[in-house]
């Protein structure tokens, strides 16, 4: 009786691409939190929150362009899943709109789609500690 070994080939699984996109989703995730926070401050008669709220929008756009480059090296270098970059692209859009709007103080738009990337980002973040986010996009378990 002879028994053979099924070999399984090794699944590649993103390690450092996908901490690396988790650091810059952490810190997306601090700043696009503290907005709505500035603002509330601001609207409650702060009026130095606006010089923190001014600066920290103007700079999300360029945070998103960092966090493209992470998702971009999770899905191509780590083997992870192409998703993230997408809604990354996404992101870099809908923040760059969102700070046109809010220098314009069009409060309709600025206020929904402020909304909406908080809840992105959140979301992104969190699904990156899951362990759905270390599995390779090659997993046949996934």
């Amino acid at each position: 009786m002879t028994t053979t070994a099924v070999i399984q080939p090794r699944v590649r699984r993103p390690r450092v691409s996908l901490w690396s996109l988790r650091l810059v989703l952490l810190l997306h995730a601090g700043l696009v939190v503290a907005q709505p926070i500035l603002a509330g401050y601001f609207l409650s008669g702060d009026v130095d929150a606006m010089n923190a709220h001014g600066p920290i929008g103007s700079t999300l756009w360029m945070v998103s362009m960092i966090q493209f480059v992470a998702a971009a090296c999770y899905w191509l270098a780590g083997g992870g899943r192409v998703w993230p970059m997408l809604l990354t692209v996404v992101l870099f859009f809908a923040e760059f709109v969102q700070l046109t709007f809010g220098y314009l103080q069009n409060f309709a738009v600025h206020v929904p789609l402020g909304t909406a990337i908080v809840v992105t980002v959140v979301w992104m973040t969190i699904w990156s500690f899951r362990p759905a986010a270390r599995r390779s996009r090659k997993d046949p378990t996934r």
